[in-house]
Order: C-alpha cells, then structure tokens, then sequence
C-alpha cells in the first residue's frame, strides 16, 4: 500500500503518455505502418541526428564526471563553506535550458561581456571566437554548465556517506595512494558514480532548450529533429512520436548496457 501513490504517479506520468505515444507511432495516413520506424534506417538525418546526439552525451557526461567529481571532493572537504557552495552549484540547475542558452550567447556571443573584454586585452576577433558558440562544441560547453552541478550534487552526498575508516585501515597497512583509490576509493563511490554520469548521459540526450537557443537546427541532434517534426517547418506527428520512442529506447538501453558492464567490472574487482 506504501508503493501506491508512487505507482499511481508512474502510471499517470509516464507509462500512459509513452503508451500513447507509442501507439501513434505505428499510425501512417490513418493506417497500421512500421514506416515511421524503418525511415530510421533509410533516411540519413535521423540515423545522424542519433549518432551526434549518443556522441554528444558521452563526451559530455564523460566530462561531466571528470571534473565533476574532484569538484565535489573539494567542496565536501570545504567544510564551513561546504552550505554557501552547495547552494551556489544548485543555482544554474533553477534556470531553464533556453535561458542557458541565451545567457552563453550574452556572455561569449559576438558582443558578448566576456568576447569584449578578450578583445580589449588580447586582440581576438570576435567573430572568429564566439564561432565555436554555435557549434558542436559550444553545445558541450554549455551542456557542461547544468551537468557538472548534478555530478557535484551525487558526489558531495557520496563523500559525506563514504566509510572513512577503510582509508584510514589501508593506509595503517601500508597501501600507497594509488592503491587505496583503485582499490578503496573508488569501488566505495563507484555506486554513486555510476547513477551521477547515468543521469548526465539520459539529461544530455534528452536537452532541448539551450540547444535550440545556440544553434537551432545546424547541429542535427534527435531532440531538435523531432522537434522540426511538430514545427512550423512540417507537421508530422507519428514520425516525432517514432523518434521519440526512439530516443528514449536507445537512452535507456545505453544506460543498462553501462549499468550492467559496471556492476560486472565492480564484482570482478571485489572476487
């Protein structure tokens, strides 16, 4: 009985709108069809736009959790400061993803504050250097910015509950710092690691606003293609409900596959 108000908002939030969009997706001009999925495999945009937005995902969760988690050690072992920083890192994650995008625009566009002041102390061209803004790599750089706070969230609560004392027993036993944090450490936080660069990768997948705000649709990742599905541009909803679909099997399904791969390496390394 405790699970059901939480099976009642599963149901009601999440599995009858997937189903419903779900069923829509096998519907073509009225009729049963498959066609909305096999154009997956025939036209190049969708099979690209997967390709970028999976590529995108990894590289910024894999930098997400990269400087996310010594980030998080510092602020955990900040102490007095540790309040006043947490408060600061949840800051960026109130703001939505277009008024992310727009606030890198005003900050490192064209005539941004900070291409300004480059240009006054160092010379740069602004066009040349606001460029990469409105690019792939600008889209990680952004991304980056409401990712790397989440990893800070996961890990401070980690360190905050790691058990201490196994550091301290491997050190009196004589093991170097390199063993203790392959051998101690890391095992020990290997749990919320896995659930913080988990949650970048399925939020990157899945961000849309600050996208949409920096390059629009020159940088083809799924979100932005299903989004032209239900545009001005063209109004073909079973495709974007197809894509959908799509986006959130294959996001589900790299997160299993790297789920499963890191709960084996964990147990190889306990035997």
């Amino acid at each position: 009985m405790l699970l059901l108000p939480v099976a009642i908002v599963l149901i009601v939030f999440l599995a009858w709108p997937f189903a419903l969009v779900l069923w829509e997706s096998f519907f073509v001009g009225g009729q049963l069809s498959l066609a909305n999925y096999l154009s997956l495999f025939i036209r190049r945009l969708y099979r690209e736009s997967l390709f970028t937005s999976f590529i995108l995902s990894v590289s910024t969760a894999v930098l997400g959790t990269i400087i996310g988690i010594p980030v998080s050690y510092a602020i955990y072992r900040s102490r007095r400061m540790k309040d006043f920083f947490m408060a600061l890192t949840s800051v960026p994650l109130t703001f939505s993803g277009l008024v992310v995008g727009f606030a890198f625009i005003v900050l490192l566009g064209t005539s941004g504050f900070i291409t300004l002041l480059l240009k006054r102390f160092t010379g740069i061209d602004p066009l040349e250097f606001s460029a990469f803004l409105f690019t792939w790599r600008g889209l990680v750089v952004a991304y980056l910015y409401f990712l790397i706070p989440r990893m800070i969230l996961t890990m401070v609560v980690a360190w905050s509950n790691a058990d201490w004392s196994l550091v301290e027993a491997a050190s009196s036993l004589g093991a170097g710092r390199f063993l203790i944090l392959f051998r101690v450490i890391l095992p020990m936080l290997g749990p919320a690691i896995l659930s913080g660069s988990s949650l970048l990768f399925a939020v990157s997948m899945g961000a849309f606003g600050t996208a949409f705000a920096l390059t629009g649709t020159a940088v083809k990742i799924l979100p932005m293609v299903i989004y032209t599905q239900v545009s001005d541009m063209s109004s073909d909803i079973a495709q974007a409900d197809a894509l959908a679909i799509v986006l959130t099997v294959a996001t589900t399904f790299v997160i299993m596959i790297y789920e499963r791969s890191f709960r084996r390496a964990d147990g190889a390394r306990a035997s």
